[in-house]
């Protein structure tokens, strides 16, 4: 469990997705997906945060950037 606050209206509920980006031509051309970035979306007004760190890993991150 991630101790996450929205920074916009401040609830603690949330969801973790992952999102794959293509950034060149060629890869949009061949349907490959070069980039996966983390997102934590607020459940009460949508907000959303990207990182660049696998979902596995994100509690990790979030246990650093708390301090817990």
């Amino acid at each position: 469990m991630i101790k996450y606050t929205c920074p916009k209206c401040g609830c603690r509920n949330y969801r973790l997705s992952e999102i794959r980006v293509a950034h060149s031509l060629l890869t949009q051309l061949f349907d490959i997906q070069s980039r996966k970035y983390s997102a934590i979306i607020c459940k009460k007004c949508s907000y959303t945060e990207f990182y660049n760190v696998p979902v596995k890993k994100i509690t990790t991150v979030f246990d650093f950037l708390t301090g817990t």
